[in-house]
């Protein structure tokens, strides 16, 4: 295989920056791996993605103009964000990214850490405050903010330092959990979001319909439903997945193939008519991946098949079909 240059590295991050802007499990674990095979790659990345950032607020004054000899041609509307990364990685975004590149603009504050499926990274914001990232978990911070984060997807463990004047504030897609000193955990997902608290309060949506949480509580908030479920929940059960363990009570299979999922280095799925069917009881992770779900097959009265993406949970009685 043929060395890697400085412009070839740079152009394959670009690519990675446009693919990972609505990428699945699968794109996913492809950067992933290809982070990890030098050293150079995360550095051009990381390049990319601040310069993406410090570019956000110069968008609201960019006009794209039609061809000059067109007397009734109207100015574009202002570009959103997400109009430069559409340009599907042609030769075109290309030149663009490149120039994007020489403007003297100072570097964002923003960074952003993700984890593969089956790792955990633990992020400390000040002495008094850390954020533990469960697997397939992609989370921005700001270096110049430590009471700022954001949840782009799956699973985080929350431990935060108490300040009246400076609550530390989490975006969650379009939601807001906003903290008074607490331990609590959150998962963002396509069509939900789940929040748990172990110690203290939170409040989510703060100043619109918000909803307060002490420990012991928990949240879900599904775009399906114009209401938010509040719930009780064992505080020891709160960011259990940490070590290692996943406690359910009447929770869908679609959850449990997700936590899994996040849980080990394996992609695991549900069956069409399945999804709902609802599991208790507690899984204990011991990190032998495929013979574990093999094991588990049992507890969660399910045939695990291997298909051609991951693990499939299908009814018992269904093998081979």
């Amino acid at each position: 295989m043929p060395s890697e240059t400085p412009d070839s590295i740079e152009a394959r991050a670009i690519e990675w920056h446009i693919r990972l802007r609505d990428g699945d499990d699968a794109i996913w674990e492809g950067f992933a791996e290809w982070l990890v095979e030098d050293p150079r790659h995360a550095a051009a990345y990381d390049s990319i993605e601040q310069t993406d950032l410090a570019l956000e607020p110069l968008l609201p004054h960019v006009v794209i103009r039609e061809a000059a000899n067109d007397a009734e041609a109207q100015p574009e509307p202002p570009a959103r964000r997400g109009w430069r990364w559409g340009l599907a990685g042609g030769a075109l975004a290309a030149s663009v990214a490149g120039a994007f590149l020489l403007l003297p603009q100072a570097e964002s504050s923003r960074y952003e850490v993700a984890t593969r499926p089956g790792e955990r990274q633990l992020v400390q914001l000040d002495p008094a405050t850390q954020v533990t990232l469960n697997g397939a978990t992609r989370m921005i911070f700001d270096r110049e903010n430590p009471r700022f984060a954001a949840l782009a997807k799956g699973e985080a463990l929350f431990h935060v330092r108490h300040d009246s004047a400076e609550p530390f504030r989490l975006e969650v897609g379009d939601n807001i959990v906003e903290d008074a000193g607490t331990v609590f955990n959150v998962v963002h997902e396509t069509d939900e979001v789940r929040v748990a608290v172990a110690e203290g309060k939170v409040v989510y949506n703060p100043g619109r319909s918000a909803v307060s949480l002490g420990a012991g509580q928990a949240l879900v908030d599904r775009k399906a439903s114009d209401t938010v479920d509040v719930t009780r929940v064992p505080v020891d059960r709160v960011g259990s997945w940490k070590t290692g363990s996943l406690v359910y009570s009447a929770a869908p299979l679609s959850r449990v193939a997700a936590d899994l999922s996040r849980a080990m280095d394996l992609r695991v799925t549900v069956a069409p008519g399945l999804g709902d069917r609802p599991f208790s009881g507690t899984i204990m992770l011991d990190g032998t991946g495929p013979e574990q779900l093999r094991r588990l097959q049992l507890a969660l009265n399910v045939n695990l098949e291997k298909g051609s993406d991951g693990w499939i949970m299908k009814p018992v009685g269904s093998a081979g079909q």
